[in-house]
């Protein structure tokens, strides 16, 4: 009697005719786990359910999991791989064969949608959109990679042939794009182990440059080439994209050349751009020429500056129907004077020639020829500008209608022609330059006209892309020319100036 016990607990050595084998076998996957169902078969007393990750299960090639129970949950799998099923049914008279095959692939739930997605016109390039955004706030927690969809209609619909797929892309993405003067619009997925998440909130951008590949009058659309040395001191460049090359293949500087730029070899001096002036060659700014003086990542140790205010807001007479006042200030090392900039530190900058124009139609050129050079400039995410209107006594007249502030890290993401910006820039001349256009022209006031306070300030912290930089800049003293600029302290200095 004990024998005959055990031999009906084992399900398979007492004898008579093995059950059918289970019908109705489905799968359901899940988040690293699958679920298996079967109907149950008469004369069964447990089941076993044999996996692999191989097509064409048996009983002979897969694993077995014995004396299981529908439904069945086959967890601590890998997300993204097929995992093959049969399922079979014990009984006294032994096991059955196996049940149909099923599959399932088990997938990590969808991640949310990226967030706070900007699209920018990549700095000094032309037919070029650089993208940055956040991950999801939901997600499983695992590596995540992200898909770009471009489209030439707004409302981006991610099925539609005619929307251009960019897969497994990282932020920040630098976009060539076929064509300037077109807006593109785009929206991010996250893909979590092979999930596609929600598509991102719509943006948009028009990059600069010609609406065909051909060349032609008018704006070239290049932008213009670094000249004189650039120290960017939070380790983040133009457009606050983090630096991580130490050359002019990193494209995070925002500096030429750019992903649409010749750069073999480097220099690109392009023959058909040459002018000659007083009997010399030289290659102009913003043609397909490009070069780039040396730049450092300086983040590792505080940088000390001079202030240099630009010359019209010293010497220029100023006018409140203006419909823009240039507001430019640069923050300068001497080399072997600085203390940031020992004699022993060697950069390479190119000689610019004025080969004509002025203000917009100005035109500066390069032999192509580099030398070392002896002054270099700074950059800073935590650079202000505030522009306040003063008071007869010459207070601050604080709320007034026409008074501005704004930081480089605030103006990321902003058009230029968004009032509220305030940027850098590299100009005609090769330098880099915090510029911003004060249209007080616009303003309505009708007392506008009289003092102003021009403040220049380093913001304690600044937030870009969700990680906060302190700032790393000291003002040690005003450019010696700057006669009527102050300096308040190692992070302010102002000018006050006379609006006619």
């Amino acid at each position: 009697m004990t024998l005959g016990l055990l031999a009906a607990c084992g399900g398979g050595d007492g004898g008579g005719t093995p059950p059918a084998a289970p019908t109705q076998v489905s799968v359901a996957p899940g988040d690293k786990q699958v679920t298996i169902e079967w109907g149950p078969v008469a004369g069964a007393t447990s089941y076993n359910v044999y996996w692999s990750t191989t097509d064409g299960v048996t009983k002979t090639t897969g694993t077995k999991i014995p004396y299981t129970t529908s439904p069945y949950v086959h967890g601590g799998l890998t997300n993204g791989t097929v995992y093959y099923y049969v399922v079979t049914a014990v009984g006294s008279g032994g096991e059955s064969a196996e049940s149909p095959q099923v599959a399932a692939k088990p997938m990590a739930p969808a991640p949310g949608a990226p967030t706070n997605v900007k699209a920018e016109l990549t700095p000094e390039t032309t037919k070029s959109v650089t993208l940055t955004w956040d991950p999801p706030t939901t997600s499983s927690g695992g590596p995540l990679t992200y898909n770009v969809y471009r489209s030439l209609t707004a409302n981006v619909d991610i099925a539609a042939a005619t929307t251009v797929k960019l897969e497994s892309v990282v932020s920040p993405y630098i976009d060539v794009v076929p064509a300037g003067q077109v807006t593109y619009y785009y929206v991010i997925t996250a893909v979590d182990a092979g999930t596609e998440g929600p598509a991102s909130a719509e943006v948009s951008a028009k990059p600069r440059g010609s609406k065909s590949g051909g060349g032609g009058g008018g704006d070239t659309g290049f932008g213009s080439n670094l000249s004189e040395p650039v120290v960017f001191a939070d380790g983040l460049g133009l457009t606050g994209l983090v630096i991580t090359g130490t050359d002019y293949k990193d494209l995070a500087t925002g500096l030429r050349p750019t992903a649409g730029d010749t750069t073999t070899p480097f220099p690109y001096l392009n023959p058909d751009d040459i002018v000659v002036f007083q009997n010399v060659d030289y290659y102009p700014q913003r043609t397909s020429s490009t070069w780039q003086a040396s730049w450092i990542n300086g983040s590792s140790a505080a940088q000390h500056v001079v202030v240099d205010w630009g010359d019209n807001l010293r010497s220029a007479s100023l006018s409140s129907g203006q419909s823009v006042i240039r507001v430019e200030t640069n923050l300068l090392q001497d080399k072997g004077v600085s203390p940031s900039w020992p004699a022993t530190e060697a950069m390479t900058g190119y000689p610019m020639t004025l080969l004509g124009g002025q203000g917009k139609s100005e035109s500066q050129g390069t032999t192509g020829v580099s030398q070392d050079a002896t002054r270099r400039r700074v950059f800073t995410v935590n650079a202000r500008l505030t522009i306040q209107k003063l008071d007869a006594g010459g207070a601050v007249i604080v709320g007034y209608p026409c008074n501005f502030t704004g930081s480089i890290a605030e103006g990321f993401g902003l058009e230029d022609s968004n009032p509220a910006k305030y940027g850098s820039e590299i100009n005609v001349a090769g330098s880099l330059t915090y510029g911003y256009n004060w249209k007080l022209g616009s303003c309505a006031q009708p007392d506008k006209a009289g003092a102003w306070r021009i403040t220049f300030s380093l913001d304690p912290t600044s937030t870009v892309n969700s990680v906060a930089y302190p700032n790393n800049v000291v003002l040690d003293s005003v450019d010696p020319a700057d006669t009527t600029s102050v300096l308040v302290d190692p992070t302010t200095s102002y000018i006050d100036i006379t609006v006619n």
